[in-house]
């Protein structure tokens, strides 16, 4: 006899719960580099989602120092995605045998790097300012420890969000999320998104709210928060991966491109599927 079906989704829960630990506590154990070089790491998180990734990196190619490294985690994709990293050897790629989540697969690669600063984009966010890692890490001078794109609550959100990286190797930052959101009206929500804990931590133990440096709205398209632009410096799409076979979705994002980067440089990376 078959258990109920909400017992096989609490077990199924419990699982997925066991299995995000346990990578969660390899990530945290993995060595630090033993010193770091100058430059900056810009570290993304790729699943099925080749269309938004190939501008994503043009872009940051296009608007970054010439030493900028870039660091694809790939959770597990299908769509060509691997395909298409392994023949480009400009790119290191961290390729899971699952996909593990966003907060999870950033974890997995932070202890990888060794630039003094990393910067995190969202695979739907590019850079639009020639001038935005410069301006990021003077953000940081003196007090921040974290610099990037903030909401409507208090965190820097790791589509667009720059750090040291000695800081997030010494204190063992984590971009994993905490608890879920209920639409159970008896109950409190008690959630914190990818990346929220590490600011939190962060206001905490080093100096408060002056420990995060947030850029604001500058540019809003909507609904909702797609089509964001932060401090004239990082464009937005927010969840238009979650929507990837949405026409709505895509056009906006190849709106946004041919608005934001000269032709040259999306000419030949807009998948138009």
């Amino acid at each position: 006899m078959n258990p109920p079906n909400g017992i096989r989704t609490r077990v199924s829960r419990i699982k997925q719960s066991a299995f995000r630990n346990a990578v969660s506590l390899v990530a945290r154990a993995r060595p630090r580099p033993s010193g770091y070089v100058s430059g900056t790491t810009v570290l993304t998180v790729n699943w099925n989602s080749l269309p938004f990734l190939r501008p994503m990196v043009a872009a940051t190619r296009a608007n970054s120092p010439l030493d900028t490294r870039i660091l694809v985690v790939d959770n597990h994709s299908t769509d060509g995605s691997r395909e298409w990293l392994a023949s480009r050897p400009d790119i290191r790629t961290m390729a899971l045998p699952v996909n593990v989540g966003h907060g999870l697969a950033l974890d997995l690669a932070t202890p990888t790097v060794d630039t003094e600063y990393v910067a995190v984009l969202d695979v739907d966010a590019f850079p639009i300012s020639p001038t935005w890692l410069e301006e990021s890490i003077a953000a940081l001078q003196p007090v921040a420890c974290v610099a990037g794109g903030k909401l409507h609550r208090n965190f820097i959100h790791p589509s667009f969000l720059v750090i040291r990286t000695e800081l997030v190797h010494r204190l063992k930052l984590t971009f994993r999320p905490w608890g879920r959101i209920t639409t159970n009206r008896n109950q409190a929500p008690m959630f914190f998104d990818v990346g929220e804990m590490l600011s939190q931590r962060l206001i905490i133990r080093e100096g408060g709210s002056d420990a995060i440096h947030g850029f604001p709205i500058t540019e809003l398209t909507g609904p909702g928060h797609a089509g964001t632009v932060y401090g004239g410096l990082v464009y937005h799409n927010m969840y238009a991966t979650q929507g990837l076979g949405n026409d709505g979705a895509l056009a906006m994002w190849h709106a946004a491109i041919r608005r934001h980067l000269p032709a040259e440089v999306w000419g030949d990376v807009i998948d138009e599927r």
